[in-house]
């Protein structure tokens, strides 16, 4: 049987009802029922397995062994160079805006300006140092 709610199937709803109905004999017979019940269940003796005991797993995680480290290095340094370039763009665009403001005697774009200029030569910057400082980091 299943439960419909909205659209969705309701199967938490339909083991509530499961787990209500097997324990109702139980609940019915008092809480005396239910401690035996769980005294029942923890009194059971532990059953050994014939399988000898697995060997601990070690892991190292490291990029030495990285299948497809080559390309994964590749694709990084061509993301950082274009991120660079971008951030370069951006301070270029951020200047030309920045004279056009004053010239014009436009604060708003003055301003859109200087934003232009300190987020790309901070991005470059992040850019830049990116690897040293994540190589300090984990150091």
């Amino acid at each position: 049987m299943v439960v419909r709610v909205r659209g969705r199937v309701a199967a938490p709803i339909l083991a509530g009802l499961v787990l209500v109905y097997a324990a109702s004999p139980a609940l019915a017979n008092g809480p005396g029922a239910v401690e035996q019940v769980q005294q029942a269940e923890t009194s059971a003796p532990p059953t050994e397995s014939p399988r000898p005991s697995p060997v601990p797993i070690e892991v190292t995680p490291d990029w030495r062994d990285l299948p497809g480290r080559s390309k994964i290095e590749d694709l990084l340094d061509v993301a950082a160079q274009l991120g660079l370039v971008c951030c370069v763009g951006a301070v270029i665009v951020g200047g030309g805006a920045l004279g056009i403001g004053r010239v014009t005697g436009s604060a708003p774009s003055g301003i859109r300006g200087w934003g232009m200029v300190l987020g790309g030569g901070g991005g470059a910057l992040m850019i830049t140092y990116a690897p040293d400082l994540i190589a300090w980091m984990t150091a």
